[in-house]
């Protein structure tokens, strides 16, 4: 409180707010793990992170002797994930939501798919995958991308993962698990959003365990594939993880045709907004198109460029609720410039325009403090067909036939 007489200071703020826009991508991953009996000290409920997989703590999670997956019995799900970040050499958080099982339940299962199509295991999976919503409450990290392999081929699964993606504004990274291109091109027909990208065929990788190669789910090398391309500068969520090389595998479950320049299996895979692999200097990922009706949103980069710009305003200008309008209306629209400003001199986007809105602005929405900021980009598109017309013409001759002469 200001004192009645003498001389009195009074601070206000006249500038724009940075808006910071996040550069991280953590990793939401689902899978099991297999408890003996004498062993409770994972609750079911908790949700774990780790700050980067190079020191090892997530693999040792997963292969751990008291919490080994799946008693060795078909290679962990969570193994798996940790093999496929590590590979790709990312540091990032990893938001882990482990499933309990108990021994016991492995006695009478015969084979791996009896196991993951189990009701009981899959509705659990799908609750954990729900569970993921409560990650920044929990950790303070929201997850990014979206894993759940070898369950997220199941339709419920991936259901629940695009949901979880929807709340999150997050990508789910989905396995097809298809036997054929037109089994792949099918099931991508059951997709609709701009929250997925269909991953299909799995990946060949070695098992150190067993010592022998098998087919393992792309969508963890995917989605860290992403995240590597994420890390590399400070607007990496603005550039695609397509047509990257993926570590760590030595082939894929069925060979998928690749031919530059003429119609193949993979272009038409990609067609399809299916991300595939393809052999081409090292093996590499092909596709990052999602599956939403509106062809503006299928392109994964700039579904990314606009949520983090939207997330980064959501927390940038949260500051302005319940502040005099005269204090606030110009510096967020200057925020919000300075904003798009720093991502057109990155090249992250082409050109803005910030302006107030002259039709939603009516008199009785600003006598009930509610006010409308509009703000059109345009993100710099990413480079997806090239065509050279090669055409011979005849027009040079003349040079060949003063070379003939003795000429220069």
């Amino acid at each position: 409180m200001a004192s009645q007489f003498g001389v009195n200071v009074v601070t206000s703020v006249n500038a724009a707010r940075p808006i910071r826009v996040q550069s991280n991508t953590p990793i939401g991953a689902v899978g099991t793990i297999v408890l003996p009996a004498d062993i409770t000290e994972l609750k079911e409920e908790e949700i774990v992170i780790y700050n980067a997989i190079k020191n090892g703590e997530l693999i040792s999670f997963a292969n751990s002797g008291k919490m080994k997956n799946f008693c060795g019995k078909f290679g962990g799900s969570l193994s798996e994930v940790a093999d496929a970040i590590d590979d790709q050499n990312v540091a990032c958080q990893i938001v882990v939501k482990a499933i309990e099982i108990a021994e016991a339940a492995l006695d009478n299962v015969a084979k791996a798919e009896d196991f993951y199509l189990h009701p009981i295991v899959k509705s659990r999976i799908i609750e954990g995958i729900d569970g993921l919503r409560n990650s920044r409450a929990i950790l303070g990290y929201k997850p990014n991308l979206l894993i759940a392999p070898r369950f997220s081929h199941d339709p419920d699964v991936a259901a629940q993962l695009v949901a979880t993606a929807e709340r999150l504004w997050a990508t789910a990274f989905i396995d097809l698990n298809a036997a054929s291109e037109a089994g792949a091109i099918t099931a991508a027909g059951d997709f609709g959003t701009k929250r997925a990208i269909l991953c299909d065929p799995y990946c060949k990788v070695w098992n150190t365990e067993t010592n022998v190669a098998e087919f393992a789910p792309s969508s963890a090398r995917l989605a860290a594939l992403q995240a590597w391309t994420d890390g590399q500068w400070e607007y990496g969520f603005a550039d695609s993880f397509s047509n990257r090389e993926i570590k760590g595998i030595s082939g894929t479950s069925r060979a998928i045709e690749f031919e530059a320049g003429i119609d193949c299996e993979a272009d038409r895979l990609r067609a399809a907004s299916v991300a595939t692999i393809i052999r081409c200097g090292g093996y590499r990922a092909w596709g990052a198109d999602t599956t939403d009706i509106d062809p503006i949103w299928r392109d994964l980069p700039r579904v990314r460029t606009f949520d983090r710009i939207c997330e980064a305003a959501l927390d940038g200008l949260f500051w302005a609720i319940d502040r005099r309008a005269s204090d606030t209306l110009k510096a967020v629209k200057d925020s919000v410039e300075q904003l798009l400003l720093a991502l057109k001199g990155s090249n992250v986007v082409l050109g803005f325009e910030v302006t107030w809105d002259e039709e939603k602005n009516t008199k009785a929405n600003i006598t009930a403090g509610k006010f409308y900021l509009n703000a059109e980009l345009q993100n710099m598109p990413i480079v997806k067909r090239l065509e050279v017309d090669f055409t011979y013409s005849d027009r040079w001759g003349d040079l060949l036939m003063n070379m003939a002469n003795g000429g220069e």
